[in-house]
């Protein structure tokens, strides 16, 4: 980072920086509005203008807004069930921090450039941790896994050195499976395959960004069976084990055992297509047609967590995709679809010449996963970091276009994430 400072003022440097350090800040200043959300208004009048710069930018703040609009609009509406404004105002501030948040971390990208960003918004997580104390029940996995991991991979990147990422993948891998993360552990050892095979080949070669998500999903679909027969086995440990065995037994499938919300939300969308609204409350029937979508996944959902977390004065499947359609309708989901085809397509891109940073490769990993089965509430901030430093410049990308006709590699897809 102390690159940036080189030949500039210093104040065009610390106010991006503190512009990415606030956009991993979940605190809120009042109830609703999250620091990320007063800076994002602070700063509206620059990051605005920068959104031109990165395809699909604009794009994604439109849908955004669009559907804090929707969600609200669905709850003033509704007629059949009950309402909360607190409700509507915190899931609001929830949707705006992350639209706020990718407006902060692209203007911060086109002044400190995108390994800078990535190391603010890391200190700027490892700063929320500090604020909130973190998730007591197992703080390395709930709290301080994605940071950390943001932290070192982002030094790592600094210094050139192209298997240093493939180290600290793997040591960070270590860590997570003695933690009891095995989702983490997954995406940790594939981002590290995914670094391994991208060092072990020559950079600015052809783009063939397919090629090499094929060959990424081959690589992920392999390690996931690999990881599934050590933890069955009881090498991580026989905690894992045993709730690996019972989750299979249940619904014939680790990842449907240990996400039976996946069931409730299908079943609530069915219902309803176009959401429920921001601010709505479950009405006993929406309840009822949940809990029978996991029962159909050999979930028995007769349990507090039902009950209390998932619908206790709130609607909450466990997955950004599910949340964001449910409170603000089909808006809201293609919102988190354009995020993640986006960092996919950053990822295959970057891949495909060698050029993929292992802050990009982890996040586009953790992002497909969290748009399917992670809450809202705690990966809307990676989101956006992975929307950020995945997003293409228009102006490479217009660049680019002679060199596609002529079978050299193009500039977008050699673009440094």
């Amino acid at each position: 980072m102390v690159d940036a400072f080189r030949g500039r003022d210093a104040l065009s440097v610390v106010v991006p920086v503190l512009a990415a350090a606030a956009a991993a800040i979940r605190e809120q200043v009042v109830n609703g509005v999250s620091v990320c959300v007063v800076v994002a208004i602070v700063l509206a009048p620059v990051w605005i203008g920068a959104l031109r710069e990165y395809r699909w930018a604009r794009t994604l703040v439109a849908l955004g807004l669009a559907a804090a609009a929707w969600g609200a609009g669905a709850t003033l509406l509704q007629t059949e069930r009950g309402i909360d404004l607190v409700l509507l105002r915190q899931e609001t501030g929830t949707l705006l921090s992350l639209v706020g948040g990718v407006g902060l971390l692209l203007w911060a990208r086109s002044r400190i450039g995108v390994g800078a960003t990535v190391l603010s918004f890391a200190v700027g997580a490892l700063l929320n941790v500090a604020l909130s104390g973190g998730n007591p029940a197992n703080l390395w996995k709930y709290s301080l896994a994605v940071p950390v991991a943001l932290l070192l991979l982002g030094l790592a990147a600094r210094t050139g050195e192209r298997w240093l990422p493939v180290v600290v993948l793997g040591g960070l891998a270590i860590v997570s499976a003695l933690s009891d993360s095995r989702s983490m552990t997954s995406f940790l050892l594939l981002a590290g395959a995914a670094m391994l095979w991208q060092a072990a080949g020559e950079r600015g070669s052809r783009a063939r960004p397919w090629t090499a998500l094929v060959a990424l999903a081959a690589v992920g679909l392999a390690a996931a069976s690999l990881l599934q027969a050590l933890i069955l086995d009881g090498v991580l440990g026989q905690s894992a084990q045993q709730r690996s065995e019972a989750q299979i037994d249940a619904s014939g499938s680790i990842i449907t055992g240990a996400r039976p919300e996946l069931g409730a939300a299908t079943a609530l969308i069915a219902a309803r297509p176009l959401g429920y609204g921001s601010g709505t409350l479950p009405s006993s029937r929406d309840v009822w047609s949940a809990k029978q979508g996991m029962q159909l996944l050999g979930y028995d959902p007769d349990n507090g967590y039902v009950d209390r977390f998932m619908f206790g004065g709130h609607y909450e499947v466990h997955s950004v995709l599910g949340d964001l359609w449910i409170r603000f309708g089909p808006l809201g989901a293609a919102l988190v679809v354009l995020i993640v085809a986006v960092g996919i397509a950053g990822l295959a891109s970057g891949l495909s010449v060698r050029h993929a940073s292992g802050a990009l490769v982890l996040l586009a990993l953790l992002g497909a996963w969290d748009a399917l089965f992670s809450p809202m509430l705690t990966s809307y901030r990676s989101l956006a970091l992975l929307f950020a430093i995945a997003a293409v410049p228009l102006v490479t990308a217009s660049a680019s276009r002679p060199s596609r006709r002529s079978g050299a590699p193009s500039a977008e897809s050699s673009t440094p994430s």
